[in-house]
């Protein structure tokens, strides 16, 4: 009989995990949003659509690189080739070139996640709370109270915070570990009002980031969607103000760097990221957290130090090594 597993989480280094365990054991996924993506999710409002966490991803690993060939003969997964340049507020704006392949998911950034999910077992928009051991398995409950069945091992692709909450691993476990906060400012600009470039790096700013959504591969073009990203150090000193505020602030600070006028923001939305950003971690990290008695296990991004290819990575070598337990 095949062991039971739980994994905690369906980002990509959940679902890199499922992928590469499926076959070795009876794996349930829960996800407590209400759809797949974590940090790779994209939010939808009418016809619009905004990439409000990751914006784009490199492939560095033959590993990650051979999960990417068949997403890519499909136009699951594009390379893209924007126009870069580098902002900031006192300073002429330069073009910014790219050195190695960049990717994007197609129609959205969770086109991947989705394309990597069938034929896994998915529970979506359930909250794992809390964990119990008993007679040698854990049990699961949500934040209702309600039980979600018993597992042999469980394991967390969550972020950090979250994780650290729910395992009942030693303090020291997440030494060397963590996570900073961000904001993502979500705009509707009609394209003709835009710069002609299509992202841009931000330098001494709140913001660091800008990108016009709309122009990567596979989106609507004729739908003007801008996302533009705090700063984790302006974000961190930020995160409780009123939220309002962070928007107007946010959005005069885009208009002030790009030239945009703010009589041309027909919306704007505001997304809270308290666990956006994964801090370096030491130079040669196993990549994961196990309690191989305890049967408790961790991965995402946030093990080996941030990026999409990360949580890849993570899930990746985590699985080599369960199944070797299993």
């Amino acid at each position: 009989m095949k062991p039971s597993i739980a994994i905690i989480g369906a980002g990509l280094a959940g679902l890199t995990l499922a992928r590469e365990l499926r076959a070795h054991a009876e794996i349930t996924l829960f996800e407590k949003a209400r759809g797949l993506g974590g940090r790779m999710s994209t939010r939808r409002r009418d016809q619009h659509r905004w990439d409000h966490g990751a914006q784009f991803f490199t492939a560095r690993s033959r590993a990650f690189k051979a999960l990417l060939k068949p997403f890519i003969e499909t136009g699951a997964v594009v390379e893209w080739q924007p126009n870069i340049t580098t902002l900031s507020p006192d300073q002429a704006p330069y073009k910014r070139p790219w050195f190695e392949p960049h990717y994007v998911a197609a129609p959205g950034m969770n086109g991947l996640l989705k394309a990597m999910s069938p034929g896994l077992n998915i529970t979506l928009q359930t909250r794992v709370e809390t964990l119990e051991q008993q007679n040698g398995q854990w049990r699961l409950f949500d934040d209702q109270g309600k039980c979600l069945g018993e597992f042999d091992w469980v394991i967390s692709s969550a972020p950090l915070p979250q994780t650290e909450a729910l395992l009942p691993l030693a303090a020291d476990t997440w030494a060397g570990f963590d996570m900073q906060p961000c904001y993502a400012l979500m705009l509707k600009v009609d394209d003709q009002d835009l710069p002609v470039w299509d992202a841009a790096q931000v330098n001494d700013s709140p913001l660091r980031w800008i990108a016009f959504n709309h122009r990567l591969p596979g989106r609507n073009r004729n739908l003007g969607a801008v996302v533009a990203h705090s700063t984790a150090d302006w974000a961190g000193a930020h995160l409780e103000d009123d939220q309002e505020q962070v928007k107007h602030t946010l959005t005069a600070e885009f208009c002030a760097l790009t030239g945009v006028s703010p009589q041309a923001v027909q919306e704007a939305q505001l997304h809270r990221w308290r666990y956006a950003l994964a801090t370096e971690v030491e130079n040669d990290p196993v990549g994961y957290v196990l309690d191989a008695e305890r049967k408790l296990a961790a991965c995402g991004d946030w093990c080996l130090g941030g990026r999409v290819e990360a949580a890849f990575s993570s899930g990746h070598r985590l699985a080599a090594r369960l199944r070797q337990l299993l």
